[in-house]
């Protein structure tokens, strides 16, 4: 085994989903620009005597039952973090962050590992002389291209190069919630931004801690007969380089998208010029992760675009053009029409601040 420690440190705010939400009033509540994620059994067990049907015979929610020297009592609330969501309504809803059973948020390797695997398929792809064609995609959209991975890493699981690689879950602060933040989102095209979405999030500068671990004895001569992992052991042994080669190719088509869109996306150009700009070593690399990631980078991205006649049929068909009702794309338009962006809510006025879900990772071999 050869062991990597890692150390990622996000880069602009980061969401990695658990798959639920959480509803105003009866998971959390807001208070002088904060909010606080409750915790409803503390607060049953404590308000049993208040637990009454109303007239309607409607049970107050558990934020109701608190009164306001409650908000002193930490045995009510699970965490607190900085800023509210745009809406005040009850039953007004938030995407949860993925947190371990002390509430405390991690990065799972397999959204790292995706991450790694999407940038190792898109800069292996020439190397093998893959050649696209129609068949080769498939008609069930929940597993389109999956043909095209299996001449990339192999013929099936047990015979995928990535089988060979191993990577933990990553986690960070120690305490409940961590520094976990609410965040508006919104998915904007290039003149519009379409309707807000909150999320706990991870804001930029935080650092995770994890390990990385390739199983060299799957490329033994005894392994290699049945295997023949062989000939791509080095994509491994380049796995930072050929992230970062990834990730600058994004970023530069990132940097233009976003100079061409409204002057009010500023920030969002200036975000990516400045990474384009960056230079790291061989064992660092820029990765985009999570939720905001975009369909370019979760998928094999301008190597499917390169027969625009194709790929045409391909938006059509899986119908991935999803803008609405007003959509006025023309085939040969630019795709994706929309990224997802952190806003910045002043006053009632959103404007963009931030990309989502970028992080450096820098692997240290152990």
């Amino acid at each position: 085994m050869t062991v990597f420690n890692l150390k990622l440190q996000t880069l602009s705010p980061v969401h990695i989903g658990d798959g639920g939400e959480l509803r105003h009033m009866f998971d959390y509540v807001v208070r002088e620009n904060k909010t606080y994620r409750l915790d409803e059994d503390a607060i049953l067990q404590a308000k049993e005597n208040l637990v009454r049907p109303d007239r309607a015979g409607h049970y107050p929610t558990p934020g109701a039952l608190l009164n306001e020297a409650d908000y002193a009592n930490d045995q009510y609330f699970r965490y607190a973090m900085r800023g509210t969501p745009r809406s005040g309504k009850t039953d007004a809803r938030v995407k949860s962050f993925i947190k371990d059973v002390y509430d405390r948020p991690y990065i799972p390797g397999s959204s790292l590992k995706g991450a790694l695997r999407t940038a190792l398929a898109w800069t292996g792809w020439g190397e093998i002389n893959l050649k696209l064609d129609r068949g080769m995609i498939g008609t069930n959209r929940s597993w389109a291209g999956q043909r095209i991975e299996r001449k990339i890493f192999g013929a099936d699981p047990n015979h995928d190069l990535l089988r060979a690689l191993h990577v933990a879950d990553l986690f960070g602060p120690k305490t409940a919630g961590g520094r976990l933040m609410i965040v508006n989102a919104q998915v904007l095209t290039k003149r519009t931004a379409q309707s807000p979405i909150e999320l706990e999030t991870l804001p930029g500068e935080v650092s995770f801690t994890g390990s990385l671990t390739i199983d060299d004895t799957l490329f033994a001569p005894f392994a290699e007969r049945e295997l023949g992992f062989g000939n791509r052991k080095h994509w491994l042994d380049e796995l930072a380089v050929r992230a970062q080669k990834h990730s600058h190719a994004r970023i530069t088509e990132l940097a233009e998208w976003f100079g061409e869109a409204d002057s009010s996306y500023a920030s969002l150009a200036n975000f990516y010029h400045q990474l384009s700009e960056v230079s790291l070593p061989s064992n660092q690399a820029l990765l985009q992760i999570g939720w905001g990631a975009g369909w370019d980078g979760k998928t094999f991205w301008t190597h499917l675009q390169k027969d625009e006649y194709m790929f045409e049929k391909l938006v059509d068909e899986f119908r991935m053009n999803k803008a609405g009702r007003n959509s006025r794309r023309e085939p040969g338009d630019p795709f994706p029409r929309s990224k997802r962006a952190a806003m910045s809510v002043r006053q009632g006025i959103a404007t963009p601040a931030a990309p989502f879900g970028w992080v450096l990772l820098e692997m240290e071999q152990a």
